[in-house]
């Protein structure tokens, strides 16, 4: 079967993966060690989604994306419940989701619509580097190209994004900010900004979203699924402090057209073992994310 042939893919000692998935609506799909993501593509057009970044926890530096598709598209086993290995319980909707482009302008958060094109420019058991256009990205009245390119290594929680927007057709814009954006399920109690590395870091009910905590309460008879862990890291020394725009948390520097912006995100769970490098408790994530950021060069 065509899935099962994919599955192989990953070969033993692959420690980052990523792949384009047609049989899930366009998704692009990537993890290491800590996390997987994935963003939408055309086919899920119809469904109003976003340029935003998805999260799926982990319970072990595992590969599962291919397990958790196979599941949910050839056995009908929904990839929102934890069946051992980790869950999709993440609520993306129209917003940056888990450190998606975050695009501020006349002090508004504006949101693209899926990717265009997507291409994996490289590919080893160590890292992966992939890109994704988006050709109609409305900003203030007036229409940008969107061109993000992704890379995920292997021994870090963050992936880098490198950001350039062009115009479409002659045009100008007011002034720009540019970031990474979290999406807020549920409160800002444990939202947390580090003055010294520039580190956003945001820490949640991993089953914040009712559907899948009541999914996971029938099956697993219990709403408990420990705490999501999610960082956003701008080394831009001009970023500015936190912003909150319709519930999504804000990390941006300023931004001119045509230019590269590098920023950093990131994800684990509470329930991730690897050693000593588990994290029990949010404070425990917060200090690992700014030990990492602090040796980004």
């Amino acid at each position: 079967m065509m899935f099962l042939a994919l599955a192989a893919c990953a070969p033993e000692g692959q420690r980052v993966f990523g792949r384009f998935v047609p049989e899930r609506k366009d998704d692009f799909a990537w993890e290491n060690e800590y996390a997987a993501f994935r963003m939408y593509g055309p086919a899920l057009a119809p469904e109003n989604p976003s340029n935003g970044v998805d999260l799926w926890l982990k319970a072990s530096p595992e590969l599962i994306v291919d397990t958790f598709y196979y599941r949910e598209t050839e056995l009908g086993l929904p990839y929102h419940i934890n069946y051992g290995k980790g869950l999709d319980c993440y609520k993306v909707g129209h917003t940056t989701g888990c450190g998606g482009l975050a695009i501020i302008a006349e002090d508004q958060l504006w949101i693209a619509g899926p990717y265009s094109r997507y291409e994996i420019l490289y590919q080893d058991q160590e890292r992966l580097t992939f890109r994704l256009e988006y050709d109609s990205v409305p900003v203030a009245g007036h229409i940008l190209h969107e061109q993000i390119t992704i890379t995920a290594q292997a021994g870090t929680p963050m992936n880098k994004a490198e950001v350039v927007l062009s115009y479409v057709g002659s045009d100008s814009l007011p002034e720009l900010q540019l970031g990474g954006g979290i999406f807020l399920h549920d409160n800002l109690d444990r939202c947390g900004y580090n003055d010294e590395t520039r580190t956003l870091t945001y820490c949640e009910d991993a089953l914040s979203d009712k559907t899948a905590a009541e999914m996971n309460r029938e099956y697993n008879g219990s709403t408990s699924q420990g705490r999501s862990y999610i960082a956003v890291y701008v080394p831009d020394t001009a970023a500015k402090r936190p912003m909150v725009y319709d519930n999504t948390v804000v990390l941006v520097a300023p931004y001119q057209i045509g230019t590269t912006f590098t920023y950093y995100f990131g994800a684990c769970w509470s329930r991730w073992s690897d050693g000593r490098h588990a994290y029990e408790t949010d404070m425990d994530w917060e200090q690992f994310i700014a030990e990492v950021a602090a040796n980004i060069k």
